[in-house]
């Protein structure tokens, strides 16, 4: 389950300059029609011990206009049960993507271990990417899809551990990797640890990346955009218990992706 916290954000200065390996090393984003962004926004449950998630309608909110201002179109869908995700996810994936450039779904919930939990249950992030897999949603094959994923993966605090010099230190977890190209997971934190949210401010991560998204969606390739990410939740936020935080980024991208 996250843990909520007050925090506070300072700016990180940039001048970047995009720049390209050519053609052939970058997916195509410039197919006609509006690239989907679908937001399951999970606030309030229905199992004993998962209270509400205050703070992730600024989250959503901030997501929505971050990815319509990027020229996606973007779809939400609030406090689902698992089998509503599933008619949800039926439906996007039998839609025709065809004139469409890429998918995005952004997931915010409580989590643990095991999964993600819908508003009754838990699944599992294998079990929904499978809807859009090259075998069962044709339409996105060869096409970039990105899933976000704000939801803790275990119990485990991380408070950083003090070290000499001025090198940074990140902790690497080695996440079970899909066998299927062209998608890309982010989660919030690495599997094992709690991830962290403010009542009024939304989440570190989801933030931080739509900060992010804003300032150099239109120039850096994404991992370049993630690898910030991660830099400033790492190090420029820090709950008032000494807890941390560091996003954990699950690659099968074959090419760059510029959004």
């Amino acid at each position: 389950m996250e843990k909520q916290v007050h925090f506070v954000y300072s700016q990180v200065d940039a001048k970047p300059t995009r720049l390209t390996g050519g053609s052939q090393n970058c997916y195509k984003l410039e197919n006609p029609e509006k690239s989907l962004c679908l937001i399951l926004n999970m606030e309030h449950f229905d199992i004993q011990g998962y209270p509400s998630r205050d703070g992730t309608q600024k989250d959503k909110n901030t997501l929505k206009d971050t990815f319509t201002k990027l020229g996606f179109q973007v779809r939400t869908e609030d406090n689902l049960t698992c089998k509503e995700i599933e008619t949800v996810l039926r439906t996007v994936a039998a839609e025709d993507h065809s004139l469409k450039s890429c998918f995005v779904c952004a997931i915010l919930s409580h989590g643990n271990e095991d999964g993600i939990f819908a508003r009754d249950k838990i699944f599992t992030l294998n079990w929904l990417v499978t809807f859009f897999s090259t075998s069962n949603c044709k339409t996105l094959a060869g096409k970039p899809k990105i899933f976000f994923i704000q939801a803790c993966r275990g119990d485990t605090y991380d408070f950083g551990t003090e070290i000499d010099g001025t090198s940074d230190s990140v902790q690497i977890s080695a996440p079970q990797i899909l066998k299927e190209k062209d998608m890309l997971y982010v989660y919030s934190t690495p599997h094992g640890y709690f991830a962290w949210r403010n009542n009024f401010n939304g989440s570190w991560f989801i933030q931080s990346l739509c900060k992010m998204l804003q300032e150099h969606g239109n120039k850096l390739e994404l991992m370049q955009i993630l690898t910030r990410v991660n830099r400033i939740v790492a190090l420029e936020y820090e709950s008032s218990n000494g807890g941390k935080e560091i996003p954990c980024i699950v690659s099968m991208l074959t090419k760059e992706l510029y959004l």
